[in-house]
């Protein structure tokens, strides 16, 4: 009597469902037993250990055994009256299949093996880049649109600026449904009682075609109408070291793509390459991430048909790491020179003018006193040999989670000077004493300033997060906002908008003014905490996707609790920012000036009717406006420019300590993620400097 394997009872499926999970199931079993055969056959290779680690899978067979040791095995959740109805339901429609699908689960049992999910490669180094089409290849394109062509999908020619490099964090794709990644094979590939011979590019084609409808589905739900003029991405083959994006025309030919590949025809590279970022300005954002070292350096080529267009190709000279690899560059002048990191910043020099000299033992003795009560926000660092170590004090300190992980990810990327420090995770600026006065101020570090503060600014921890997670690339990430800017300037709607929570009483004036003046102001509290007893009166509004935020003219930023943190979003869409007077500050405030990239207006909001009118009759000097916020926000928040500014603040405190940093009691190590799947192959020998 055949034993029945325990499971859930699928009975209540009809067949039609049924038969798609049992298709996914033996399409499973085909893919396992293809994947035996690819790593038998590098077995046989006399590579290096780690190398064969990591292109058999074995890591990742080892943290799924870590992780998910417990779960039930997905194909033990069919019980065998469902499987035999199933089968005997396909044995009458297609014999072929019957045979098939007998002779594979035999095989299977015979030789049961896993197959590492190559859908859970985890890699954040980024690189990214734009180019613009000149004004003669937009023209070209017209003419190509009216002989029948795709007027959208045209050649990048000129370069905007030189490529920069930028090491950000990648979460692992998510695994949303894409049909198309699981069809079985044709039943005539079926015959016999075997898969057709192993082919390896076409398995490699297959992960990235996996990869590629992926990103495409995401895309789709976030914003439907973007990716209608763009054909599928096309991966090249594994064996030919490229994987590239390409656009083409109606008639499916190929324009215009982009190809990354390894400078060594020896080196084996995986390469990700999403679809470009359409400014809808002529320029187009690209990014691409790599899942493990590249020794010689990668060649990146920009092609209009077979021609090399917008200065291609750029050689990016190696050694390059993705983002977990730790190997720091211990050269930090060198580091920065590489990411051409700005050789001044003025809110850095302003914020440490107050602080000539830092002492360590002062910041020891009262900054848990002052400020590391129950109710407090503070986190104590200390990095001393490229280690994180810390302690928090006080109950609500649970956004360390963001200051850990750019700790962590610059030290992967640079050494670090030794250094002594405390965060405030906390909304409002701490320290308000003034520079005169005895006791003087201590150097706190937060996320947001104010003008009556002494605290030392970093970039909010809402841009960290996003710099971090830049990659996944249909998020509202800072890079990702760019290519979902709405519809163009003329066909935006001709309204001041704002959603948000009730944070401020202002805001709360906003949606009255908004009920006053719909032709002028669109605006609706989404979320009532601090002023509950007003949503009856003004309503309660839905929540919106932020991409559609911009197809209104002109945004309306308003405080929330201090400075608004949507601020940066706004400032790169392609809407005229409408800000508030306010009397806090993010890090990159001090680069901006009104009425050159946003408009001003008034505290108490009485001039912002006035301010929507003018800019209606002045639609050009508006346009203008937006533009030049645009690409301020632009250049001020990449990815570079943050991990930039993160060093320049560590250094700056470093060189004023007055004594050595100490690892205290209570601290402990913040470790690097080992859960990470890509290799790291780190090609700097020399040692790191001992503790102190």
């Amino acid at each position: 009597m055949t034993k029945v394997p325990r499971g859930f009872d699928f009975s209540f499926l009809n067949d039609e469902e049924a038969r798609k999970i049992l298709q996914v199931l033996e399409r499973n079993e085909e893919l396992q037993r293809a994947e035996k055969d690819r790593i038998s056959e590098l077995q046989k290779t006399k590579r290096d250990i780690r190398w064969l680690q990591g292109v058999t899978g074995e890591w990742f067979e080892e943290i799924q055994r870590k992780k998910f040791c417990n779960e039930t095995d997905v194909s033990q959740m069919l019980k065998q009256p469902l499987t035999y109805r199933l089968r005997k339901g396909m044995a009458e429609n297609d014999p072929m299949e019957l045979q098939a699908s007998r002779s594979k689960t035999t095989a299977n049992q015979r030789n049961p093996t896993s197959i590492s999910s190559r859908l859970s490669f985890r890699s954040s180094f980024a690189s990214l880049f734009s180019f613009r089409k000149s004004r003669k290849e937009t023209l070209k394109l017209q003419s190509l649109g009216q002989k029948g062509y795709d007027s959208h999908s045209g050649p990048p020619v000129s370069v905007r600026r030189t490529i920069t490099q930028a090491k950000i964090h990648s979460s692992p794709l998510e695994n949303p449904r894409v049909e198309s990644a699981f069809v079985p094979r044709p039943t005539g590939m079926r015959e016999g009682s075997g898969m057709p011979p192993w082919d390896a590019s076409l398995l490699e084609n297959e992960f990235f075609q996996v990869l590629d409808d992926l990103d495409n589905k995401l895309a789709q739900e976030q914003c439907p109408s973007s990716v209608n003029t763009t054909t599928p991405l096309n991966y090249g083959s594994r064996t030919q070291f490229s994987h590239f994006y390409s656009r083409g025309n109606t008639h499916g030919q190929t324009l215009f793509k982009v190809v990354i590949k390894s400078l060594s025809p020896k080196e084996l590279v995986r390469i990700h390459v999403p679809k470009p970022l359409d400014r809808n300005d002529g320029t187009f954002l690209m990014r691409y991430r790599m899942y493990e070292t590249v020794s010689e350096g990668l060649k990146i080529e920009v092609l209009y048909g077979d021609e090399h267009v917008a200065q291609s190709p750029y050689i990016l000279k190696g050694p390059l790491y993705h983002e977990y690899c730790e190997c720091p560059e211990e050269d930090p002048q060198a580091w920065q020179k590489t990411l051409s990191c700005p050789t001044k910043e003025p809110q850095i020099a302003k914020d440490f003018a107050s602080f000539s000299s830092i002492n360590l033992q002062q910041m020891l003795n009262e900054v848990p006193k002052r400020f590391g009560d129950e109710r407090g926000a503070i986190v104590h660092y200390t990095i001393l040999n490229n280690r994180v170590y810390r302690r928090s004090l006080g109950k609500y300190t649970d956004f360390k989670m963001f200051s850990d992980e750019i700790l962590l990810s610059l030290a992967r990327k640079v050494l670090l000077p030794y250094i002594e420090f405390y965060i405030n995770l906390g909304d409002w600026p701490l320290e308000h004493r003034k520079v005169n006065e005895t006791p003087g101020p201590l150097p706190i570090i937060s996320w947001c300033g104010s003008f009556d503060s002494r605290d030392v600014i970093l970039p909010t921890y809402d841009i960290t997060h996003s710099t971090l997670e830049a990659m996944r690339g249909v998020t509202n990430d800072l890079l990702s906002i760019q290519g979902n800017t709405g519809p163009s300037w003329i066909n935006k709607t001709e309204k001041a908008f704002f959603r948000g929570r009730d944070s401020r009483e202002e805001r709360l004036q906003l949606v009255q003014l908004s009920k006053e003046n719909p032709e002028l102001l669109d605006a609706g509290i989404t979320g009532y905490f601090f002023f509950q007893e007003k949503e009856k009166e003004l309503g309660k509004a839905k929540l919106i996707g932020f991409f559609d935020f911009f197809k209104y003219k002109y945004q309306v930023n308003v405080d929330g609790t201090v400075a608004a943190y949507r601020y940066p979003y706004l400032m790169l869409g392609d809407s005229l920012v409408l800000k508030q007077d306010s009397t806090y500050y993010e890090h990159f405030y001090v680069a901006l000036k009104p009425w050159k990239h946003y408009v001003p207006i008034k505290r108490n909001l009485s001039d912002l009717l006035e301010k929507v009118k003018w800019a209606k009759e002045n639609d050009e000097e508006a346009k203008k406006i937006a533009k030049e916020g645009q690409l301020a926000a632009r250049e001020l928040l990449q990815p570079h420019r943050v991990y930039c500014y993160y060093y320049r603040v560590l250094q700056k405190y470093a060189e004023r300590q007055s004594s050595r940093p100490e690892i205290r009691d209570g601290m402990e190590l913040v470790p690097q993620p080992d859960d990470n799947t890509p290799l790291c192959q780190c090609h700097r020998e020399g040692p790191f400097r001992d503790e102190l």
